[in-house]
C-alpha cells in the first residue's frame, strides 16, 4: 500500500487507486474467463448429449472462443492505449452478459456457437485479462509483477468457485439458468468497472506505484511503433511460446473431465479436478508474480514448462487413480498459474507500460493457429483413437520445445529500462 496523501497536522494514510483497480480487474477477469474457459468442460456433456455434437465438435467452441478473443485482442489492445479504458472494459462486460443472456434462450448448436464464440469472446477481450493486465501495467512498475499476480487470480478463482456452482445449479435446475447467473454476475460488475478504472495513476496526479506527482506534466516513458514490435526477437518469443503452451492448457481444461470419465470418475467427482486446477493457480499466480519483480523471468517461465511437463509425463507413464489424477492437476495447475503473471511482466519489463496494450494486443493474432488448433485437435485424437494418451504425449513435447523457445528471452533486469531493450532489439 502507500501514502497517497498528507494532511497538515500529521500524514492520512489512504490506499493508492492502483489496489482498487487490481480488486476490480481480478474480478474482471474472474468472470471474462471463469464463466467461458474455466467451466467449458462442464458444458461438454451438454453439447454431446442434447445437441448431438461430437467431442471435436464440442471442443470447437473453446478454439472460437481464443481465436476471436485474439482477433479482437489486435484491434482492443492499441485502443487500449489510446482511448477510455474504463469504457471499453465497460462495453465488454456489457457484450458478455447480453450474450449469456441470449444464449440461455439458445435451441441451436450454430446459435450457441455464434453467441459464445463471437460475442462473448469479443467482449472478453474488451474487458478480461488483456485490459486488466494493461490497466494494472500502466499503474504499477515497481510491484507489477505483484499487482498482475494478485488480479490473474481472477480466473482460476473463477475456475474454483464457478465450477462447483456451476454443477449444482446444472444439476438442480438445468444449463439454462446457468447462464442466466453468469449474465447477472456480468451486470453486478459494470457499475464497479465504471467507478475504479481510470488509464493512467498521472489522472490522478499519481505516479506508479503510489508517488505524488509534482505536477501535471509526468514523464510516462516512450513508446514502440508497431514496427518496432514485430522486428524484436522478444515479441515472438513470447508469442509462440505462451501460444502454444496456452493451447495445451486451454485443451486440457477442456478435456479434463471427459478424461476423467474415461477411467470411470463419476461427474461429480471429476467436477472438483477444476476447482484443484483454479486453487493451486491461485497460488502460481501470486508466487511466480512475486518472484517476477525479484528474479530472472526466463528462469522461472523455465520452472513453470517443466512443471507442466512433467504433469504429462506422469499421465503417459502411469495409469491414475483418482488420487495420482489430482496430484498431477495439482502440479499443472500451480504451474498453470504462473503463466499469465509470467507473461506480463516480461511484456511491461521489455516494452514498458506505454504500449503495453499494443503489444500485448499483437500477440494474440499470433496465438491464432495454437489457440484454434489446440482442443479440436484434443477432442479428435480423443475420438479416433478412444485415449487421450496420444494427447499427453503431444502435450509433453509442446512444454519441451518451449523451454528452448524462452531460452532466447532476453529481458531487462528490473533496474534497466524499455527503452534500452528498445534500441538493442
Amino acid at each position: 500500500m502507500a501514502k497517497d496523501s498528507e494532511s497538515a497536522g500529521g500524514s492520512r494514510v489512504r490506499m493508492f487507486h492502483g489496489w482498487w483497480i487490481v480488486a476490480v480487474a481480478f474480478c474482471a477477469q474472474l468472470l471474462a474467463l471463469g464463466c467461458s474457459v474455466a467451466v467449458y468442460g462442464l458444458f461438454i456433456p451438454v453439447l454431446t448429449d442434447e445437441f448431438g455434437a461430437s467431442f471435436m465438435t464440442a471442443n470447437l467452441g473453446l478454439s472460437m472462443l481464443g481465436v476471436v478473443m485474439a482477433l479482437a485482442g489486435a484491434l482492443v489492445g492499441p485502443l487500449l492505449d489510446r482511448r477510455s479504458i474504463r469504457g471499453i472494459m465497460v462495453g465488454g462486460a456489457a457484450i458478455s452478459g447480453l450474450a449469456f443472456l441470449l444464449m440461455s434462450y439458445a435451441t441451436e448448436l450454430w446459435q450457441l456457437a455464434v453467441l459464445f464464440g463471437v460475442a462473448v469472446a469479443f467482449g472478453a477481450a474488451m474487458f478480461g485479462p488483456l485490459a486488466a493486465n494493461t490497466v494494472i501495467a500502466k499503474w504499477f512498475s515497481r510491484n507489477r509483477g505483484r499487482a498482475v499476480g494478485i488480479a490473474s487470480m481472477g480466473p482460476p478463482t473463477g475456475g474454483l468457485l464457478l465450477s462447483p456452482l456451476v454443477g449444482v445449479i446444472m444439476s438442480s435446475y438445468g444449463w439454462r439458468p446457468t447462464l442466466l447467473v453468469f449474465a447477472g454476475l456480468h451486470a453486478i460488475l459494470i457499475p464497479f468497472l465504471w467507478f475504479a478504472i481510470r488509464n493512467r495513476p498521472e489522472d490522478m496526479n499519481l505516479l506508479p506505484d503510489g508517488a505524488r506527482a509534482m505536477g501535471s506534466g509526468a514523464t510516462v516513458g516512450r513508446g514502440w511503433t508497431t514496427a518496432d514490435v514485430f522486428r524484436s526477437r522478444n515479441f515472438w518469443v513470447l508469442a509462440l511460446a505462451f501460444g502454444a503452451v496456452g493451447a495445451v492448457a486451454g485443451a486440457f481444461n477442456a478435456n479434463v473431465i471427459p478424461y476423467a470419465r474415461d477411467i470411470g470418475i463419476g461427474l461429480t467427482e471429476a467436477s472438483l479436478f477444476i476447482s484443484a486446477i483454479g486453487g493451486t493457480a491461485i497460488v502460481g499466480t501470486v508466487v511466480f508474480g512475486t518472484l517476477a519483480d525479484r528474479m530472472n523471468i526466463t528462469r522461472l517461465l523455465l520452472v513453470s514448462f517443466l512443471m507442466q511437463a512433467l504433469a504429462f509425463f506422469t499421465l503417459r507413464s502411469v495409469a491414475p487413480g483418482y488420487g495420482l489424477l489430482m496430484l498431477v492437476v495439482l502440479v499443472f495447475g500451480l504451474a498453470a498459474g504462473a503463466l499469465m503473471p509470467l507473461m506480463v511482466a516480461a511484456v511491461g519489463r521489455a516494452f514498458g507500460p506505454v504500449s503495453f496494450g499494443r503489444v500485448m494486443g499483437f500477440i494474440g493474432p499470433v496465438t491464432l493457429p495454437f489457440a484454434f488448433v489446440g482442443p479440436p485437435l484434443t477432442g479428435w485424437i480423443r475420438q479416433t483413437t478412444g485415449s487421450y494418451l496420444p494427447a499427453f504425449d503431444l502435450f509433453f513435447a509442446v512444454f519441451v520445445v518451449c523451454c528452448g523457445i524462452v531460452m532466447m528471452l532476453k529481458v531487462p533486469r528490473a533496474t534497466e529500462s524499455a527503452e534500452e531493450n528498445l534500441r538493442t532489439g
